[in-house]
This record gives C-alpha cells, structure tokens and sequence, in this order.
C-alpha cells in the first residue's frame, strides 16, 4: 500500500469509528416516545428529546394536550406544579439508579406549560 492511501486510510478509520459511538438522532414521534421498554425505560426517548424540544411547541400547551401530545408524565403529584418524563436511567449493580435525564415541564395555575428543560442528574 502506498503511503499516500495509507495517510488517507487513518482519518476515514477515524471518523468512521467516531461516528459509530455518536447518538443517532430521531424526528418525534409519539408512538414511540410512549413506547415502553425493559423495567420501565423508554428506548426511544433519548434519540427524540432534542427534536422534540427544538421543533414542536411545548410553551404554552395545556394539560390535556400535552397528554394527548406526550402521553401520561413519569410524575404525579409534584408540588412545585412540574410535570417530569423521563428520558433515561442508568443503573449500576443494583436497582438505584446512578444518572438519568428528564423532560422537566413546567405548569402554570392555568394547567399550561410555562417553561421546560432537559435535566441531567
């Protein structure tokens, strides 16, 4: 092999295996957002969340549109009025979880989403 085609060989590898690890992104899609997975994860959420949040208008849905929209929230009964989906859990040897990602939605006394976040813990 020349040395010319092997200079070219490394970047292509490198990229390649880079793009391999990358999260795929996927469009929102609401059957598979509420799709349940193994002990009560959300195999899709992840790869939705960020076109969720950039291209469908969450500010300013009521209750009962983000139900029909997002279906039945990970949450209930919050005081501090935020509705909370989540997005994924990660466990180690046991059963508490040691990170996870949510949809924080925030509800004013209208019942209609005020602000939102996605939070990493």
């Amino acid at each position: 092999m020349s040395t010319c085609k092997f200079r070219l060989l490394i970047p292509t590898l490198a990229l390649i295996f880079l793009n391999a690890g990358c999260r795929q992104e996927a469009k929102f899609d609401k059957d598979k957002w509420c799709s349940m997975g193994d002990i009560g994860s959300f195999p899709y959420r992840e790869q939705m969340v960020d076109d969720l949040v950039t291209h469908h208008q969450l500010k300013g849905l009521t209750y009962h549109q983000l139900l029909d929209s997002l279906g039945e929230p990970s949450n209930y009964g919050e005081s501090d009025g935020t509705l909370r989906y989540l997005i994924m859990e990660d466990f180690e040897s046991d059963i508490d979880p040691v990170h996870g990602k949510t949809l924080d939605l925030t509800l004013g006394l209208d019942s209609v989403v005020t602000a939102y976040k996605v939070t990493k813990w």
